[in-house]
């Protein structure tokens, strides 16, 4: 389903044409982890992926949303949410293409240098107005230097 797929482009690859302060977290090697659930699907299990983050690529940001050449293939826009020490919120807006549906994603994340948690609160939209609703738990850590 088309709906699915721009999940997968937001969660673990859901900033583009906004200026936004990143959030800075230790370089190194991170897993990262991410169980969604949409509405209407079946359950999927947890992924888990391994990101080499170096030098000024060390942003809590680029564990869970899309890079910002990602966003802007889509056409994406990106808000931060209110600032709190040691939480990340933000909102992702993606159009619906003819490929694509398109998404609504908000995350509300607890983090420290090396490790992270929180949720996402996704609504993915087709051209047709079908929508579907969904949550994702996401957690990482720093697991080392990259190989």
């Amino acid at each position: 389903m088309k709906l699915v797929g721009i999940t997968a482009i937001l969660v673990t690859t859901a900033i583009v044409g906004v200026a936004h302060a990143e959030t800075a977290i230790q370089a190194g090697e991170w897993e990262a982890t991410e169980k969604t659930t949409m509405e209407g699907l079946e359950p999927t299990p947890a992924t888990s992926k391994k990101v080499c983050l170096k030098g000024d690529d060390a942003k809590l940001e680029r564990l869970f949303f899309p890079t910002p050449a990602e966003m802007k293939e889509h056409g994406c826009t990106y808000q931060e949410g209110a600032k709190k020490a040691g939480v990340l919120t933000a909102t992702l807006t993606c159009p619906p293409s003819d490929a694509i549906a398109g998404v609504t994603a908000k995350a509300e994340v607890t983090y420290s240098a090396t490790s992270y948690e929180g949720l996402g609160q996704i609504e993915a939209k087709d051209k047709s107005g079908t929508t579907v609703k969904g949550s994702s738990v996401l957690s990482g850590k720093r697991i080392g230097d990259c190989p």
